[in-house]
């Protein structure tokens, strides 16, 4: 009898760990891969830049 309420009892207990395991919210979740480097979108050039590339151009002689 003490056999079976020990066995029931060990399974118990780990079926209980495997639930609040499987239940764990950052299971869903997928990180990314840290070998992957992220692709930043680079900003807009502002208007001062955009003038600087325009003089820049003038003054190589660029078409």
């Amino acid at each position: 009898m003490i056999d079976y309420i020990a066995l029931g009892l060990t399974h118990a207990l780990i079926m209980l760990a495997l639930l609040r395991v499987l239940v764990r919210p950052d299971l869903d979740r997928e990180d990314p891969l840290a070998d992957e480097p992220e692709t930043i979108p680079a900003p807009p050039p502002s208007p001062r830049d955009k003038r600087r590339a325009r003089q820049a151009g003038k003054r190589s002689g660029g078409a």
